[in-house]
C-alpha cells in the first residue's frame, strides 16, 4: 500500500489537525491505503495531501509533484527507479 511509503513526518502533519479536519484526513488515509503506487494518485488527491499536511509546495520542482520525491520514503524512490 502507498501509505506505507509516505514519509512519517507527512503522516504526523496530517494527524496534527485530525480533530478539526477528520473527514478530509480520513479520506486521505483511505486513498493512501487503496493505492499501490504514487502514479495512481490524482492531482486532486495530491493537492489534498499537501493542503491537509500543511506542506508548502511552492518550492517543489515539477519532478517532486509528478513523482512524489518529497513525499515518499527514499527506499520507495530507489525501488521504482527514481
Amino acid at each position: 500500500m502507498l501509505i506505507d511509503q509516505i514519509k512519517p513526518e507527512i503522516l504526523v502533519s496530517l494527524n496534527k489537525d485530525y480533530e478539526k479536519y477528520n473527514t478530509s484526513i480520513n479520506y486521505i488515509y483511505n486513498v493512501l491505503s487503496t493505492k499501490q503506487v504514487y502514479a495512481q494518485l490524482t492531482i486532486d488527491e495530491i493537492k489534498d495531501i499537501l493542503t491537509f499536511a500543511g506542506l508548502d509546495y511552492m518550492d517543489w520542482s515539477p519532478s517532486d509533484l509528478l513523482f512524489g520525491d518529497r513525499m515518499l520514503k527514499q527506499d520507495y524512490n530507489y525501488k521504482y527507479g527514481k
